[in-house]
């Protein structure tokens, strides 16, 4: 998952937003019992103020239910870090519908190797047609020669 960044957030206290992060609450993805080997990722609190860039590539693995009624969704939360980490309110939730994404993804690539296999034979049709049309200009050069 690549995160880019964020736009327009606001503090919830007096003071501005500093340096923004995010956490990704992984562990809410899986059961309890796998739950306990997963630890949450964050984002570094890089860039300062309201809309910060963040352009951080997240990898992770974990076991997800093949049937999307049960996939969940991943659920982050944006905190500020104030006076150099001292302070981090809260200043924000959000969620990522995982399930569905991988499903919209999955049925995308169907439509795509569709397509694909649709211009493969299309192409193959024509360089046999090619083929036969090369042939017949050879043979006729063969008869004008003669």
């Amino acid at each position: 998952m690549n995160v880019l960044g964020m736009r327009g957030l606001q503090s919830t206290g007096l003071l501005p937003v500093k340096k923004a992060f995010i956490n990704f609450n992984l562990k809410g993805l899986v059961p309890p019992s796998i739950g306990t080997n997963l630890k949450n990722l964050k984002t570094d609190a890089k860039a300062p103020g309201p809309n910060p860039t963040i352009n951080t590539l997240m990898k992770f693995q974990v076991p997800l239910p093949i049937d999307p009624l049960y996939c969940p969704r991943l659920s982050c939360q944006v905190y500020d870090q104030v006076f150099g980490g001292f302070s981090q309110p809260m200043i924000g939730t959000f969620t990522i519908p995982i399930g569905e994404l991988i499903h919209e993804l999955a049925n995308e690539r169907k439509t795509e190797i569709g397509a694909l296999r649709v211009m493969v034979k299309t192409l193959h049709n024509v360089a046999i047609g090619e083929e036969r049309a090369s042939m017949l200009a050879k043979s006729m050069r063969g008869m004008i020669a003669n």
